[in-house]
């Protein structure tokens, strides 16, 4: 890999980055919603750690996976539920656990965020030759599966 390879890259991943951010955070009307980005990702994983588990995940199991302090994720998912963003639910085996989940109007905004995201891959990817984008895609598989 050449020096500027590396430095390439970071900066490729930091535009993409900020790119996706601010197409996201220009869904519909959400600057009036008040969402941060870090409540975004915690919507987001949530969203992706419960396809496997419906009935919700514990406060630990998000934690683990944000690798963050209860305590943080604890005030993180608070703000989500005041918001309607995210639920807690009891557990039905054990009434003193509590699963969390997205609400309906959660998910209403991951659903139109991911528009926002999608419709900007588009938009770039249509600048690209069909070898190009084949190329692209077939390498950024690669980085991924080494994340």
């Amino acid at each position: 890999m050449a020096a500027s390879d590396p430095a390439t890259l970071r900066k490729a991943v930091s535009r993409l980055y900020d790119a996706f951010r601010e197409s996201a955070e220009n869904v519909g009307n959400v600057s009036s919603i008040d969402i941060s980005i870090r409540q975004h990702q915690t919507m987001s994983l949530v969203c992706r750690l419960t396809e496997d588990k419906p009935n919700g995940i514990t406060l630990k199991e998000l934690a683990e996976a944000m690798k963050l302090a209860p305590a943080t994720v604890s005030e993180l998912v608070e703000s989500l539920v005041k918001k309607n963003f995210l639920q807690r639910v009891q557990n039905p085996e054990d009434r003193r656990a509590v699963q969390i989940t997205l609400t309906d109007h959660g998910q209403t905004l991951l659903d139109e965020c991911i528009k926002c995201v999608d419709a900007l891959c588009e938009e770039l990817l249509a600048g690209l030759s069909a070898s190009e984008r084949s190329a692209m895609l077939g390498a950024l598989s690669k980085i991924t599966s080494k994340l």
